[in-house]
């Protein structure tokens, strides 16, 4: 809303004033100073109205899958003894998402819509706002900044100020039953190749036994070999260290063909992000190959090889992060780390296309010790086919088909009735009635914006 009064009518007052003096007319002389104390004030009162004003977005998940729901709940609080004749909130949010019990409207800025809320704070008052989100898609998506705007109680000025900061909602990729992989591992006893046949994890004690000529001092049990009085060896239990790196081809058309094939591209995130979490939950090292790059950054999607609670989390994320936009093609990728993958890994391929320089790289990794597996994810048959040799190809073109149907895996598709309706008019219209019976209480210390771990 603009402002009613302006510099204008300031001067305006104070002429006023000045006319009732000269002519000695103490009504014009009253309008004019009631003119310039109200406009003192209501100037005054829109300088302080955001003051000490502070608001909070709280997502209960930030990582959720697609298709789940998480809540948000937008905090208000009015930490002054000013009241909040009238407050407007606008709060963005990045689309496609659906909200169940809010409406919301465009923004003028592409993939984004705006929630409007209205209210008004008296002295030291709280109030929130609950939300349900619901993911539709997968991807990295940024709620805020909040615009808040109010004024005095006249409406006479208005003041805005952006706060809350930006809030990131990550949205992991659907998972989907597999057929059986057969992951063959070529190195079932540990990282190292050659030497001795079994490598053992000095982290896993089984046993002892005497000592043998030859064995390392670190690998004597001083407490056993005082109460023996002999020196006894400690025996460790064989490693069964596994790694598996799963490679997304990011490119779905033919080499030299611009553009993207959002159905495969999605099918192909889908059964990377199903063999991460199958290789993962096999108790295997895990890690991810891409020929993407993550969003703001020009750095490609890799993700060493491991083992920790959070790297399941961190292949998700990564692959809920891939658009249709490739930095290179897959064989440099993997011609690029080939000699920092770990020895004997397991590669697992996800592709739609298969080009000949692809094909070759795949036949350098088998020859250097890797398993290599492909998925294909495609119905169309493959020109270099051949030119892998023994390499496993698994055709998932039905499988993916048969979930397609059955509503088990849900691609994205462009719909008009995806788009949000007309905004309201400023400062009031049609926006959602004031939830404040039910939500207002007294004000505490405001946290900051925060959600759990995603949840594999």
């Amino acid at each position: 809303m603009r402002a009613l009064v302006t510099e204008a009518w300031l001067i305006a007052s104070g002429g006023l004033v000045l006319i009732g003096l000269l002519a000695h007319a103490d009504a014009i002389v009253v309008l004019g100073v009631l003119l310039l104390a109200s406009s003192g004030v209501s100037r005054l009162w829109s300088r302080l109205v955001l003051e000490e004003l502070h608001y909070e977005r709280r997502l209960e998940h930030t990582r959720i899958f697609a298709g789940e729901s998480t809540r948000l709940r937008l905090s208000l609080a009015n930490r002054k003894l000013l009241p909040v004749p009238w407050l407007e909130v606008q709060e963005r949010f990045a689309t496609p998402m659906e909200f169940p019990d809010a409406s919301v409207h465009p923004s003028g800025v592409p993939r984004t819509v705006v929630l409007y809320r209205n209210t008004s704070l008296a002295p030291n008052e709280r109030l929130s706002w609950p939300l349900s989100l619901r993911a539709v898609e997968r991807g990295y998506y940024r709620i805020g900044p909040t615009r808040l705007r109010s004024g005095d109680l006249f409406g006479f000025f208005d003041r805005e100020r952006e706060v809350g900061g930006r809030s990131a909602l990550v949205v992991y990729p659907q998972t989907v039953p597999l057929p059986p992989l057969d992951l063959v591992h070529a190195r079932p006893f540990g990282e190292q190749r050659g030497g001795h046949p079994i490598f053992q994890d000095p982290e896993r004690v089984v046993g002892l036994r005497d000592y043998l000529p030859g064995d390392p001092m670190k690998r004597v049990d001083w407490k056993a070999t005082a109460r023996a009085a002999r020196l006894v060896s400690r025996v460790y239990e064989p490693s069964r260290t596994r790694a598996v790196v799963v490679a997304l081809n990011i490119s779905t058309l033919p080499e030299n063909t611009f553009g993207t094939n959002v159905r495969l591209l999605e099918r192909g995130v889908a059964v990377a992000a199903s063999a991460a979490v199958a290789a993962f939950e096999g108790r295997s090292a895990l890690g991810l190959v891409a020929n993407g790059s993550f969003p703001d950054a020009d750095r490609p999607i890799r993700i060493g090889a491991g083992r920790s609670p959070e790297q399941l989390n961190r292949v998700l994320e990564a692959l809920a992060m891939i658009s249709g936009f490739t930095t290179s093609r897959l064989a440099d990728e993997l011609a690029g780390r080939s000699r920092a993958l770990p020895a004997g890994a397991t590669v697992v391929v996800v592709s739609a296309v298969l080009d000949e320089g692809l094909a070759a790289a795949l036949r350098r990794l088998r020859s250097e010790g890797h398993d290599v597996l492909v998925l294909k994810v495609s119905p169309d048959e493959w020109e270099h086919r051949a030119e892998l040799g023994p390499i496993r190809v698994i055709s998932l073109d039905e499988h993916l088909h048969e979930l397609e149907e059955s509503g088990d895996l849900r691609l994205p598709e462009a719909s008009a009735s995806a788009l949000p309706v007309p905004p309201p008019p400023r400062g009031g219209g049609d926006a959602l009635p004031d939830p404040r019976p039910a939500a207002r209480e007294r004000p505490d210390p405001v946290a900051t914006v925060g959600g759990r771990r995603g949840r594999p």
